[in-house]
């Protein structure tokens, strides 16, 4: 069967470069009919109504300044085209051959016009194919100073051929450009300067005699102190450029033997990245290796063949690793000491698992909580939808990371529980269930260790997140796994191996609790009463379907008003009749009663433990539970930049607050598919060690538990610049093609469905805006061109567009992803979605498979995250058309070595920034940290006002915090102890005070947005500015609006 992506590359190819046919006859003008693929006459300038490159560069929201950006006024559009290569002579006679293609555009008058009208009005436009090739001695060039080379004589008139030759080294460095020189015989003719217009060009070179093509020499120096850039250097020793190009990109032929056949230009550059599958090497598939990777195995096998099972797969990895090692020793002297390195961390890993296994073997609760929780996950796995494979069967990476992790979070003496173990692997390979293995082992061994005791109540794991979407979605999935660990701990799932304790039975329900912004949930039930049944943004309705059955829930507030109640009410639903209550909270007066098992929420939602003495019951103070013992860190990559850097400031409370009574501190796992540098930002955040798992091998094609697999179609991905064009005209031109190729009559309704749904990707709101009018007018517009150009084929309607953005009401996020699952002969289906980076993680739609990103993210990682969330199945392999703005260098720098960057995504992840204690960020918040941990942490500091009977408890925490900066960054310790005594001077000097939050009072802090608008006013009252949210982390200014020639004020 034909790849549907093919389909839809070879009419967008036809719509927007050409030709439809070698001679064919077109009726508009060749300009107006293609994007690009074209060489204009010498200074030929962009017109008026294109001129709106400038404004797309100069966006605030993108990356760069406005000196990125050309104003379109004052530039030409393209005359010249070309390729940079490095050739390695074998004689002193090189020669190339090279081949320049392209094609003029005749004007053709009709049978019924006479020569006279039709120059006056020309009808029609004849292509007129033309091409120039010629062998290149590279010797006698070298001679001569920038050799110019008409082709006028070679068959292409008015093209000339601009050499460069230079030695780099035993390599020739060679540039070759074409330019047009034509000039339209009518200075103001548009006819006549069509006609000197050059279209669908191309330049192709080849290595004729005594040389060949070599990769492009890297010109920044290999050698780096950094473990990441010489890991990178090691992990891509075989990814290789042979040419860049200019103006247009560069493509060349698969490498054979470090060298390639021809190299040459592309308008749309290509590039596929492989499927990584999360199978795992050959070693994984053979013998017992496989047997513990299904989950009701692990739940039911009985002790001796579960332990040799387990066993059997860790000794797969060895054999890997051994493999591996022997490879080592045939590696050039440059990466032998990094290889190394890396095998010494694949023996480390390999040694936590086994000792994972022993611990199994010794311990009756870890052992009794592993199967528990296999069964609790089996059982999830079994209410999908036609889940494929029909039992749930662990990827080797999924079990590895539990098995690796079990000690640490078993024991709170372990060596390891003070690293983070970090779970790396691309997207959509299944990270979430790993860490949900973890989570469930973790819920099920404390309530078997606390036996029936309080202390196994309360908060178990902290889960967070970053994103409103993602958070949702996740939500989500917990839903499921908490509602199958609360049937197991009924007893109501068939166990074969284990016996549940008696206790269970009257333990406290297994819950979810959902803790985020006011904005997504309520704060009160008195809230939640007035929102439900509404379209209210704020709703704590944040779970749609039944886990189960997936019918509608019922939501609603109790008889007796004092919580808001989630049920099935679905007769032949296996948990609605069990569970009369699902253990499921989303308002914050009922989490903060119910004290949820497992606690989903955002970040910023932390910032609440300065200004509410409520939050610390969420970390079992004042109560008879013991603390959070696992925390869980979604998308690291994300917490980085001014968010991350608060964050950090937070995590100074949260990880006192989470330590238990014996000093043991909660583990700490995360998980990322993109991030550089992970330990830096890990012991700024945490003040961890860090731990990768998996560890990296000696190529990024295989780490033992990830292999790349070309046996299954990879995510495409190709790139179109805006040279010569107006952006808008270039983004809806783009759209319109995509959209009409999926009506054509070749795709199976299958293909058609993966590929009719486009996702739009903007790196701004501002630039998404605009799109929005240019969705429903110009893309409708260019359908109806395309469609009338194809005998028979009927113009598509594709007025269905959906948004998904921050401006998005939190209640409409479930129902925006349930619609995007709708099958394209659904009435309701989605056309186009318009989105921003609020999707780069979380949305996990498998239908999806095609997108179109608008402009270079803002980080490599975001372009990662962003593509991945289409081609998330076989049934649609990905396809992702990036729209390069040629008036940003770097849009344009990333648009000409396409095929090369894209070999090696991973390599280009930016590192991230996180400095909690640097001068910025003390200043805006090192105090609330603090106020938290006194506030929670020392008895009878209920009322700020009593800070002078628990002076030495403040200094001692205060002490704790100088302590951690001096781990993570010494050179601001003395600063930031110097600042937390002048804030600790200000509480004494505010003796009596009853409030520790007041925004309009008298009190110890306020928010910094009531702070900034009574300062506006001189009105200063001596409380301490405090961020109420992480995303706050600007400061905060006031303006007032004045009648012009008056004083007065309105609306401040």
């Amino acid at each position: 069967m034909i790849d549907a992506r093919d389909t839809l590359l070879e009419r967008m190819t036809i719509d927007l470069i050409g030709p439809e046919a070698p001679d064919e006859l077109i009726s508009d003008r060749p300009t107006d009919r293609y994007l690009t693929g074209i060489l204009f006459p010498p200074r030929t300038t962009i017109s008026p109504e294109d001129d709106d490159e400038a404004s797309d560069a100069d966006d605030a929201d993108a990356v760069g300044t406005a000196l990125d950006g050309v104003k379109a006024a004052s530039a030409f559009r393209p005359s010249s085209a070309g390729l940079s290569f490095a050739v390695h002579p074998m004689g002193s006679a090189p020669r190339l051959r090279v081949r320049v293609e392209g094609a003029h555009y005749r004007p053709e008058s009709t049978a019924n016009e006479s020569p006279d009208t039709a120059k006056k009005r020309v009808r029609s436009w004849r292509r007129d194919p033309q091409f120039a090739e010629m062998s290149l001695d590279l010797a006698e060039l070298r001679k001569q100073v920038a050799p110019v080379i008409s082709l006028a004589s070679s068959g292409l008139a008015g093209v000339s051929l601009h050499c460069r030759i230079a030695p780099w080294g035993d390599i020739l460095l060679v540039t070759l450009a074409a330019t047009n020189d034509a000039r339209p015989t009518e200075a103001r003719s548009r006819a006549a300067n069509e006609e000197a217009t050059l279209f669908q060009f191309s330049l192709t070179v080849e290595c004729e005699d005594e040389c060949r093509f070599v990769p492009k020499p890297d010109r920044v120096a290999s050698g780096s102190d950094e473990d990441d850039a010489r890991a990178s250097a090691l992990l891509y020793r075989n990814v290789q450029q042979f040419a860049v190009g200019h103006t247009c990109s560069a493509m060349w032929d698969e490498p054979v033997d470090g060298t390639v056949r021809r190299v040459r230009t592309s308008w749309f550059p290509e590039a596929t990245v492989h499927v990584v599958s999360a199978e795992g090497d050959t070693e994984f598939q053979q013998g017992d290796a496989r047997l513990p990777l299904a989950a009701s195995w692990l739940a039911s096998e009985d002790n001796a063949s579960l332990f040799a099972g387990l066993t059997s797969f860790v000794d797969a990895y060895a054999h890997w690793i051994s493999r591996m090692e022997g490879a080592v020793l045939g590696m050039s002297e440059e990466h032998v000491e990094q290889a190394q390195l890396h095998m010494n961390r694949c023996r480390t890993a390999e040694q936590r698992m086994r000792v994972g296994i022993s611990l199994l073997e010794s311990s009756p609760d870890v052992l009794t909580a592993f199967r528990l929780a296999n069964a609790a996950l089996a059982l999830q796995y079994s209410w999908r939808i036609n889940p494929q494979p029909p039992e749930l069967v662990w990827r080797p990476f999924q079990l590895g990371f539990a098995l690796l992790c079990l000690e640490s979070i078993a024991k709170p003496d372990s060596s390891d529980r003070n690293t983070m173990d970090l779970l790396w692997f691309p997207t959509g390979g299944g990270k979430t269930e790993a860490y949900l293995l973890l989570t469930a082992f973790t819920i099920f061994l404390r309530r078997l260790r606390a036996a029936g005791n309080p202390s196994g109540a309360g908060v178990t794991t902290f889960m967070r997140y970053t994103l409103r979407l993602l958070t949702i979605q996740q939500f989500e999935r917990a839903a499921a796994l908490i509602c199958a660990c609360e049937m197991v701990r009924r007893g109501k799932v068939k166990l074969q191996k284990v016996s549940l304790p008696t206790h269970f039975a009257s333990d406290m329900p297994i819950s979810l609790g959902l803790w985020v912004g006011e904005g997504a949930t309520p704060n009160t039930v008195a809230q939640a009463e007035q929102v439900l049944g509404s379209d209210a943004e704020s709703s704590p309705a944040q779970l749609r379907s039944c886990p189960c059955c997936h019918e509608v829930l019922d939501w609603r507030i109790s008889a007796d008003k004092a919580r808001v109640e989630v049920r099935c009410l679905t007769e032949t639903c296996d948990i609605g009749q069990e569970l009369s209550l699902f253990p499921i909270w989303t308002v914050d007066e009922d989490v903060y009663r119910e004290q949820p098992t497992l606690l989903i929420g955002t970040v910023d939602k932390y910032a609440q433990i300065t200004r509410n003495q409520k939050t610390g019951c969420l970390f079992g103070i004042g109560t008879a539970a013991d603390s959070p013992e696992l925390v869980i860190q979604d998308e690291l990559h994300l917490i980085s930049g001014p968010l991350g850097s608060l964050a950090g400031l937070y995590e100074t409370a949260i990880d006192e607050l989470c330590r238990s009574e014996g000093g043991v501190r909660s583990k700490v796992i995360g998980s990322t598919a993109t991030i550089r540098r992970a330990e830096d930002q890990i012991n700024a955040l945490f003040d961890r060690r860090s731990f990768q798992f998996p560890p990296p091998g000696l190529d990024h094609t295989n780490s033992g538990f990830a292999i790349e697999d070309r046996d299954v179609p990879g995510r495409r991905y190709l790139g179109i610049s805006t040279v010569g064009r107006s952006a808008k005209f270039t983004q809806q031109a783009v759209a319109a093609s995509l959209l009409q190729a999926a009506t054509d009559q070749t795709l199976s309704g299958d293909q058609r469905d993966g590929y009719w749904t486009l996702v739009y990707y903007f790196n701004s709101l501002r630039e998404l805006g605009g799109a929005l009018v240019l969705m429903r007018d110009d893309v409708a517009r260019s359908i109806r061109d395309y469609a009338s150009r194809r005998p028979g084929e009927v113009e598509r309607d594709a007025g269905m567009q959906i948004e998904l953005t921050s401006r998005v009401r939190s209640s409409d996020i479930p129902k925006h992803l349930k619609d995007l699952e709708r099958a394209w002969n659904d009435p309701d289906h989605v056309d186009i979605v318009l989105a921003s980076n609020m999707i780069s993680v979380g949305m996990d739609v498998s239908r999806l498979g095609l997108m179109v990103v608008n402009g270079q993210p803002k980080t490599i990682a975001e372009y990662i995250q962003a593509t991945s969330r289409v081609g998330r199945s076989q049934k649609a392999p990905g396809l992702v058309i990036t729209l390069f703005n040629a008036a940003k260098s770097r849009d344009r720098s990333r648009y000409e070595t396409f095929a090369s960057w894209h070999s090696s995504l991973y390599r280009d992840v930016e590192a991230t920034s996180v400095t909690p204690f640097a001068p910025r960020a003390r200043d805006r918040a090192l105090h609330a940290p603090y106020v938290a941990m006194v506030r929670h942490l020392v008895d009878g500091m209920e009322n700020p006002g009593a800070i002078e009977q628990h002076q030495k408890e403040a200094e001692a925490l205060l002490e704790t915090i100088i302590a951690r900066i001096e781990r993570i960054d010494p050179v601001e310790a003395e600063a930031a102890r110097a600042q937390l005594n002048s804030f600790l001077d200000n509480w004494f000097d505010r003796h009596g005070l009853k409030d520790y939050w007041q925004d309009y009072g008298e009190a110890l802090l306020t928010s910094a947005e009531a702070a900034a608008e009574r300062g506006n006013k001189a009105r200063f009252t001596g409380q301490k500015p405090t961020p109420n949210s992480l995303r706050s982390v600007e400061a905060s200014a006031s303006y007032v609006l004045l009648e012009r020639g008056s004083d007065r004020e309105t609306n401040p």
